[in-house]
């Protein structure tokens, strides 16, 4: 590796630690986008991934979560951040090359249903947050379905808005900003990314 590559993905994973840490930071600042704003600094992890590769992507990863729980103010942001929204647009690539459709959400839901249901956990024995299924009780004994039709909702949202902007990110931002040429799609519709 020479050193000019060595230090542009040093840069590239600075640059997008500091702006998701930034962004982790706000969430003590603006407390109704606890959820939100995780969402958004996992999706810089796309430039790392696209720009470097996916394991310093996942480095970048680990280093935002580390220091996120540590200067995040909202450690239900933190903790979601880690267990899922972090490292999801890093696997994405991977998870949307599984065929047929059908089974590619399965495997996405499955992998979403069981990180929330862990981070759930977590949150509520190391730093008591209040009960969510309180939020829900209007509902009396329909209450695992109200909150099961919800959260998917939430999940295949989410999992269609991340796609659809790591698809403009590589097709319209990379090519425009960065010089780059677009990238190409397979057969499947999967997204093959160009070598810089």
């Amino acid at each position: 590796m020479s050193n000019k590559t060595k230090s542009y993905k040093v840069a590239i994973g600075g640059i997008v630690c500091s702006l998701s840490l930034t962004l982790m930071f706000f969430t003590g600042v603006f407390p109704l986008l606890s959820f939100a704003i995780p969402i958004y600094a996992g999706a810089l992890m796309i430039i790392v991934a696209h720009e470097v590769d996916p394991a310093w992507a996942g480095a970048a990863y680990f280093a935002v979560s580390l220091l996120s729980l540590f200067l995040t103010p909202d450690k239900q942001s933190s903790t979601i951040f880690i267990f899922f929204f972090g490292y999801y647009p890093i696997l994405l690539p991977f998870l949307q090359k599984i065929r047929p459709k059908p089974l590619q959400l399965a495997v996405k839901f499955g992998l979403f249903m069981t990180a929330i249901y862990i981070w759930y956990r977590v949150t509520i024995f190391l730093f008591g947050i209040y009960d969510f299924f309180a939020n829900f009780s209007f509902l009396g004994k329909y209450i695992t379905i109200g909150v099961l039709v919800f959260v998917s909702f939430i999940f295949f949202l989410y999992d269609y808005t991340i796609e659809a902007i790591e698809e403009i990110y590589v097709e319209w931002f990379r090519p425009t900003y960065f010089g780059k040429k677009a990238v190409k799609k397979d057969s499947a519709g999967n997204i093959q990314k160009n070598k810089a």
